[in-house]
């Protein structure tokens, strides 16, 4: 999935697409979400100035994920926010919701069950996935099913994945990187 968190994020606030976002920190709770609305009205209400900035972040924690605008700046996964601060302090943080990526999680797998039975489950956000016996899982190398699991996903999600396709888990681990976001890379035998 791409930016899997922040993506899941952005679903919940839109106002804050195409903005350098980092999730980590402190978790989200409900209290806090029912404040906001109180506050606001909506989440999707709430004004962009209103949000927390990484620059006036003060302790040890870490990044899960940022955006990829965020990224433009060196901001990356595991970076410790301190950091991140100095790179990019312009940058939204907002907390972990760990309750809701599962969630969003699940959801993604499902439609990729529904298509490609044989999946192995690599965690919250990365799935491998087995094509060759899907019915037209070899058309145009694979190209023709990826697209349709992106498509299907972004239907039934909001969110976008990017997906390597290759003769092995390693080779389509790393195509998948490639073309990053919503990208589909070929790797041939």
């Amino acid at each position: 999935m791409d930016a899997f968190f922040a993506s899941v994020e952005l679903l919940r606030y839109p106002q804050l697409k195409g903005l350098p976002v980092v999730i980590g920190g402190s978790r989200h709770t409900p209290e806090h979400e029912a404040q906001l609305i109180a506050q606001w009205g909506a989440l999707d209400a709430i004004a962009v100035d209103a949000f927390p900035r990484l620059a006036r972040y003060v302790g040890r924690g870490v990044i899960t994920t940022a955006t990829y605008p965020a990224r433009q700046f060196g901001v990356g996964s595991a970076m410790g926010m301190m950091k991140a601060a100095r790179l990019c302090p312009q940058a939204i943080l907002l907390p972990i919701d760990f309750v809701r990526y599962r969630q969003y999680s699940r959801m993604f797998k499902d439609v990729i069950l529904e298509m490609a039975p044989l999946m192995e489950d690599r965690g919250v956000d990365e799935v491998y996935i087995d094509f060759t016996q899907v019915p037209g899982g070899q058309h145009e190398c694979g190209r023709v099913l990826a697209a349709s699991i992106q498509q299907r996903i972004f239907e039934k999600t909001g969110l976008t994945c990017s997906v390597g396709v290759a003769p092995n888990k390693l080779l389509a681990k790393m195509a998948s990187e490639f073309n990053k976001p919503q990208g589909i890379s070929i790797v041939m035998p």
